[in-house]
């Protein structure tokens, strides 16, 4: 399978889950007259949920294609870990809702829809960091040009998302609200691009044929820049 396409129904996953979100905003009903801006006002955790899974989303989907930039192909396994990612990315809504349904009761119920909020993102963010470790010890799907040494060295940063959501375990049985503002401080965090970009100095010199016959249909010679060559393990 092309790098094209596994980039192509990532984006339509994120495009669809992005999308869930705002129905999670429910028109008040059964209002008495003049009560609509107070009824609206006490929906300010669905707001804050809402804009919290948004820009984790967004960031996520971002990030997806900065990493995919970096791939020059995709192995079986590789597709394996993304459809891992976008199985957490779709969920996002679903915790989305009960968090900012039952932030206003607050106590037990509270508690719990923080704490599978925080682990639904601790499930994107492993499952994010996961596809990134994975290509950066199978050089043959790295984009020509990138520095492993380089991108292991930015690797703390990139992966630095996880260590929060995992103190959002913590901080869920104290303050639901709070697990919301810090996952959605992650994902302002995520907005810069950790990752190095690919420099020429470390591209491989390019092959040049030594016979003319070489040069037009010679075989060796006549491969596309950029393909896997067979054995690698990568499905063009």
């Amino acid at each position: 399978m092309s790098k094209n396409r596994v980039e192509a129904f990532s984006d339509g996953v994120f495009a669809v889950a992005i999308t869930i979100l705002v129905f999670n905003l429910q028109v008040p009903s059964g209002l008495a007259h003049g009560a609509l801006w107070s009824t609206l006002g006490a929906l300010w955790p669905s707001y804050a949920t809402y804009i919290a899974s948004f820009l984790t989303i967004g960031v996520m989907w971002m990030n997806h294609h900065g990493v995919f930039r970096r791939l020059r192909a995709v192995d079986r396994n590789l597709q394996l870990l993304n459809l891992l990612l976008l199985l957490t990315v779709v969920f996002v809504p679903f915790p989305t809702a009960l968090l900012g349904r039952f932030i206003p009761a607050g106590g037990d119920d509270a508690a719990a829809a923080a704490t599978l909020y925080a682990l639904t993102s601790i499930g994107i963010g492993a499952s994010f960091s996961s596809i990134w470790i994975y290509a950066l010890y199978r050089p043959e799907l790295l984009a020509p040009g990138l520095d492993p040494d380089l991108v292991r060295r930015r690797l703390p940063l990139f992966s630095a998302g996880p260590v929060v959501y995992l103190a959002c375990l913590v901080v869920a049985h104290y303050s639901p609200i709070l697990v919301a503002v810090l996952c959605g401080m992650v994902a302002v965090y995520y907005f810069w691009d950790w990752l190095p970009e690919a420099r020429p100095a470390y591209a491989l010199p390019e092959a040049r044929p030594s016979h003319p016959s070489e040069r037009v249909g010679g075989g060796e010679a006549g491969g596309v820049e950029g393909r896997v060559e067979p054995g690698h393990g990568a499905d063009e």
